[in-house]
């Protein structure tokens, strides 16, 4: 079916019209989510198209040189918009370069018929194969968001070549704006699904992205940014699970900062908080990539190292207790010494061990390294293991 041309591009207007007044609308009351930056890029479109309706009618630098740059504008809102979501700085005058070279172009040739067409068209190929290229790299795969992005402006890029293929052919002038037939058809038609995909897959990116950092909220410690209690528990019945299906062993350690009231009362909370965070930079800097660590309670912290056996634990562990206790913290001009204490239960669990009881023998380690005199580590149940700078005390049950 053939569809008369002015019409399409008067609908899509209309279309991109309502959406960039919502985007507008509720993107100014929170401009780092990219929705304002949407709503300028669908109102840039939307007058693009106003302008593509009235060709024939309008000057050509109005009807084909203006909405041209619009339209080069438009895309470029929609990859800054990319940047504005994933929280990335802007390289504005980097984006519009391509409007800026399409206005040129535009000036320059206007009175042509195929240069103008297929450098317009070249343009706006090379701005979509950017939004690929953001899109790909700087958006999480995992993402609904990335897929629409992507898809719309392939979709986008094979409407403008059949454009190219179009005006090197000869047809340029069955591809004027007043001209209805069924290759018009076809590539309006593409334009509006792809224009409508790519507004709606960002304005669906800034719905994940802001998802994403509610659940982080929601999983992280606020002070030290590892896992909170609830998400290392999560994490922990996780590993459980996985090492009793693979017959593998979990070390389960509780980590303590000794003295920690004392260096509250001395140095004030502020000092303390520096402790914490210090700490925590220390264990996640010397600990695996698949071992966890999260933050069980003030200064109380449980490590999960799937696939150690007790040797491997108690080496990595005690590692992590001397290369704390040789770096003290720094608290405006204090210098604060630290130690932890470490309680470690090492099991290849069975269908008789919960988190609760590995956790209880863990927890039962570490009160038995506070009692003997802190700055220790206690492993439990198994064989004695000796350590060059500090006792590794053994607990046999």
């Amino acid at each position: 079916m053939i569809a008369h041309t002015p019409t399409l591009f008067a609908c899509v207007a209309l279309v991109a019209t309502i959406m960039a007044f919502c985007l507008i609308l509720v993107g100014q009351f929170n401009q780092r989510d990219g929705l304002l930056t949407i709503g300028f890029g669908l109102l840039a479109h939307a007058l693009a198209y106003v302008g593509y309706t009235l060709y024939g009618y309008a000057p050509l630098w109005l009807t084909y040189g203006a909405a041209n740059t619009l339209l080069a504008v438009a895309l470029a809102f929609y990859g800054a918009s990319v940047f504005r979501i994933v929280e990335l700085p802007v390289s504005w005058w980097r984006i519009f370069a391509p409007a800026a070279l399409m206005l040129a172009l535009m000036a320059s040739l206007i009175d042509t018929l195929e240069p103008r067409m297929l450098a317009a068209t070249l343009v706006l190929m090379v701005q979509c194969a950017l939004i690929i290229y953001w899109t790909r790299r700087y958006i999480p795969a995992q993402g609904r968001a990335r897929m629409l992005l992507i898809i719309g402006s392939s979709i986008s890029l094979i409407g403008l070549g059949m454009r190219v293929v179009a005006i090197i052919g000869g047809g340029a002038a069955e591809m004027r704006y007043d001209v209805s037939n069924l290759k018009q058809t076809i590539s309006v038609s593409i334009g509006t699904f792809t224009a409508m995909m790519i507004s709606l897959g960002l304005v669906l990116l800034a719905k994940e992205r802001s998802e994403s950092l509610l659940q982080r909220l929601a999983l992280r410690d606020v002070l030290t940014g590892i896992l909170n209690r609830r998400a290392v528990l999560e994490q922990y019945s996780k590993e459980l699970e996985r090492a009793r299906r693979d017959v593998s062993y979990l070390a389960v350690a509780m980590v303590d900062i000794d003295h920690f009231k004392q260096i509250n009362d001395v140095h004030g909370h502020l000092a303390g908080d520096e402790v914490i965070c210090h700490c925590v930079n220390h264990l996640t800097q010397r600990i695996r990539e698949s071992d966890s660590i999260g933050r069980y309670g003030g200064e109380e912290f449980l490590v999960l190292l799937p696939g150690t056996s007790p040797e491997d634990a108690v080496a990595v562990l005690d590692a992590l207790r001397a290369s704390v206790a040789e770096s003290p913290a720094r608290f405006g001009e204090a210098s604060i010494s630290l130690r932890i204490s470490i309680g470690v239960c090492c099991v290849v669990p069975t269908e008789g061990d919960t988190t609760a009881s590995l956790l209880a023998r863990a927890d039962a380690a570490l009160y038995e390294a506070k009692g003997m005199g802190r700055n220790t580590l206690c492993l439990a149940p198994l064989q004695v293991h000796h350590s060059q700078t500090n006792p590794i005390y053994i607990i046999e049950n």
